[in-house]
């Protein structure tokens, strides 16, 4: 094996991505199969429809069915896919629900499902996943998909800022504690990107707020969780990376 060969192969890595069946997940799962990784699924969609939602890709990434407002659910299925895989490199929490409302609206099923899924969820599987991690040599990375949100204040959005505002700190937390065992943790906060939790009209508006001009996509938020996941990241850790075209600023 030539010298490249060695090092492409030992940068392969065996990693799990939550909400990988839509938007940006999706997107982070095709650019990490394209470049090789061994890539689990993690969603709400039962097994069966993996297949016409990836479409090529379901060959090629393990899906698994799961409930992550079922915490010992999502946790029994994390440990099932760490053990197909002999191990876990990376965990991106990636499933997030937003529910547009007023403040003093907001109703007690609203604030528990975007809890659960937003920040309960990452934290209880991060958990499970530096579990397994602090057995291997070689420690782990732990990305988690926050937002703009998390930054800077939006109206209607209180309660998911405030998860996203959460799990940015407790990214920096897990960094904090962990980084002499060799796990790393980061956040990336996306801006507007039209993958269905909002309709045309509302990006329309927001994207006449953006100082460069134009929303991202879903690749280039892909693009940032591959280098952050590979060893030319390999000193950062406890970082949060706005990707908004200048929305946090």
């Amino acid at each position: 094996m030539s010298t490249v060969d060695q090092t492409t192969s030992a940068q392969k890595q065996r990693i799990i991505v939550t909400g990988g069946s839509s938007g940006i997940g999706l997107g982070i799962v095709r650019r990490l199969l394209a470049d090789g990784h061994t890539v689990h699924v993690l969603d709400k969609n039962v097994a069966e429809q993996w297949q016409s939602i990836a479409g090529p890709l379901a060959e090629a990434a393990v899906y698994h069915g799961a409930d992550l407002t079922d915490i010992p659910e999502a946790i029994v299925t994390l440990s099932r896919s760490v053990e197909q895989m002999g191990g876990i490199d990376v965990l991106i929490n990636n499933a997030g629900i937003m529910k547009f409302e007023n403040a003093h609206e907001t109703t007690e099923p609203s604030v528990r499902s975007q809890m659960a899924i937003n920040l309960e969820a990452p934290i209880h599987l991060s958990a499970a996943a530096i579990t397994s991690m602090l057995r291997q040599e070689t420690g782990g990375h732990i990305l988690n998909i926050a937002s703009v949100a998390g930054l800077k204040a939006t109206p209607k959005l209180a309660v998911y800022n405030a998860t996203k505002a959460g799990l940015i700190h407790y990214t920096r937390s897990l960094a904090a504690e962990y980084a002499a065992r060799r796990i790393r943790a980061n956040a990336i906060c996306p801006g507007a990107l039209q993958t269905g939790l909002a309709n045309r009209v509302m990006f329309a508006v927001i994207q006449k707020s953006v100082p460069l001009g134009r929303l991202q996509t879903v690749e280039e938020v892909a693009s940032l969780a591959a280098w952050l996941i590979s060893e030319d990241a390999r000193n950062v850790t406890g970082s949060v990376y706005s990707l908004d075209g200048g929305m946090s600023l």
